[in-house]
């Protein structure tokens, strides 16, 4: 094939994809159809590209099990996630946060490629609950989905009008802690997770957390929630999904247990005997190392920064940093945004769940983005092939 320069920069023809996987062109169009590959048409309108970094996912997934780890790829324009940058809709999410002073509504409006004429609903009176975290957030869901007559319309301008719907309800429906009455979802968020007024300084950190967790790739809870879209799923059984998947403290949850280290170290004045603590009850530390980084968690440093900036003169912010140079001295594993989270929750006075909470309400915004872009592509396409490694037979053979 001869590629028109105009032709996006590195991709593969079809028999060059095809050599690369060892398979015939018929195979690799049958990936395509399978949904496990995606294709660039080419300038010319017929001529399909390939990504050679998709290809080499998707041929690693199929050679390599030794791991025990389950292996997809699935195309998206939502984020790019990967040591050389972290990008949202082709921009990159630290910038638009700490550089361009981006806030939560205006990252989902971007994430949700929403019209500037789109305005975000006042809160609902009725949708209220007595629960808090993550029961009370998804009793504000159950309440929402069942107060729309309108739950099944998939257009991507009905999954923005209920996503907006669902993310002030969770904003301002829980039971408020601090005084105040506020329309900006931050603003709210911050009374239903403390008593403190906070400053100036320590809501935008806040609104920071929210910013810089709206995506980040297929993570667990994306993944379950870009199943729940490719069967048609509503948009809030879509975010009913995600939220089944956030709770192990492995994923959405991680940040308590960071929390729960500083307020131990704080507690005894030791940090480094909290970490050896956190180290013989759970064989792992809290808030360090990535499944996707090689490198610092660019999310981290910017958290961390809006974090101390809020912060600054308060002397608890000491035991913060004692846990970190601890960990520092000891041990290789970079600091991921998990620690940056556990650290505002902890010198907001937060509960220590209040970070799933946050992470619950940003990814929201996540979600829905992949659930949009789901609703596009073949339905039920997600169907992993079983491999039955149980008894042949139940029957008892008598001589």
């Amino acid at each position: 094939m001869n590629r028109d320069s105009a032709d996006p920069p590195g991709l593969l023809s079809t028999n060059e994809a095809a050599a690369r996987l060892g398979v015939k062109p018929q195979t690799l169009y049958a990936y395509v159809s399978r949904g496990l590959l995606h294709r660039t048409v080419a300038m010319d309108g017929r001529s399909s590209l390939f990504d050679p970094a998709e290809l080499d996912a998707l041929k690693l997934g199929r050679s390599d099990r030794t791991e025990g780890e389950l292996r997809a790829v699935i195309a998206t324009g939502i984020t790019r996630v990967d040591d050389l940058e972290l990008l949202v809709r082709g921009q990159p999410l630290v910038a638009l946060v700490m550089h361009e002073g981006s806030g939560f509504v205006d990252l989902v409006d971007h994430l949700w490629q929403a019209p500037e004429q789109e305005r975000w609903p006042e809160p609902e009176p009725m949708l209220t609950t007595d629960l808090d975290g993550i029961d009370g957030l998804r009793h504000l869901l159950a309440a929402a989905s069942a107060s729309d007559a309108l739950r099944h319309d998939l257009s991507p301008a009905s999954v923005r009008t209920a996503g907006r719907r669902m993310i002030v309800a969770m904003t301002h429906g829980l039971v408020p802690l601090g005084r105040g009455k506020d329309r900006d979802p931050v603003a709210a968020l911050w009374r239903r997770l403390t008593k403190r007024p906070g400053t100036a300084a320590q809501r935008r950190a806040l609104d920071v957390a929210l910013s810089l967790l709206v995506d980040h790739g297929i993570a667990a809870s994306t993944f379950a929630a870009r199943i729940a879209a490719s069967v048609r799923a509503d948009p809030y059984s879509v975010v009913s999904a995600g939220l089944g998947a956030i709770g192990g403290p492995l994923h959405g949850a991680a940040s308590a247990a960071v929390h729960a280290l500083i307020d131990d170290a704080a507690s005894t004045d030791d940090a480094a005997g909290a970490v050896g603590a956190a180290l013989r009850e759970s064989g792992r530390l809290p808030g360090y190392g990535h499944s996707i980084y090689t490198i610092q968690d660019p999310r981290y440093g910017a958290l961390m920064e809006a974090v101390v900036d809020a912060w600054h003169d308060d002397p608890r912010l000491h035991h913060v940093f004692r846990v970190r140079d601890v960990v520092s001295e000891r041990r290789s594993e970079l600091a991921n945004v998990d620690l940056a989270l556990g650290s505002l929750t902890w010198l907001a006075d937060m509960q220590a769940s209040a970070g799933e909470t946050i992470f619950a309400v940003a990814r929201t915004a996540g979600w829905l983005a992949h659930a949009t872009e789901e609703y596009a592509e073949p339905a039920l396409r997600f169907r992993p092939r079983a491999r039955y490694t149980g008894p042949r037979s139940g029957r008892h053979h008598r001589n």
